[in-house]
């Protein structure tokens, strides 16, 4: 595998991006060219993956819809334990701070946003609830 630093510095250099026909330009074996088509590969998924919401994309699009019918995000969502892991999981991911509590119920809740979930634990693990207002 070509080590990430020595990429970069070829690239930079123009060990591999200069033109055929010129001093710079060099022949590389075709195993070193696949492994440096993996490697760029590699970090073309690890930057798209560090922009993917997938752990959040679906409460996401619930908020997105609330606001376009409500002109506000909705203050509560009740969500199923794998949804709740899954915006817990993205905070952790993303280095950012996580703002936990309890609910007037008793329940746990995570914020995202500026919308409260709400753990649900005895409802399906991949539930996300219709979003609603603070009744209290």
């Amino acid at each position: 595998m070509v080590d990430r630093r020595e990429l970069l510095k070829n690239a930079v250099f123009g060990g591999f991006v200069a033109r055929p026909g010129t001093a710079a330009a060099q022949s590389i074996p075709e195993r070193q060219a696949q492994e440096l088509v993996d490697g760029l590969k590699n970090v073309t998924r690890a930057i798209d993956s560090a922009h993917s919401f997938t752990e959040i994309a679906e409460v996401r699009m619930r908020q997105v819809a609330f606001l376009r019918a409500e002109g506000k995000f909705p203050d509560l969502i009740d969500v199923g334990i794998d949804v709740w892991m899954g915006v817990h999981d993205w905070h952790v991911k993303h280095g950012l701070p996580m703002t936990l509590g309890r609910h007037a119920s008793s329940r746990y809740t995570i914020l995202l946003l500026a919308t409260t979930l709400v753990l649900r634990p005895d409802f399906v693990p991949t539930h996300i609830g219709t979003p609603y207002e603070n009744r209290g």
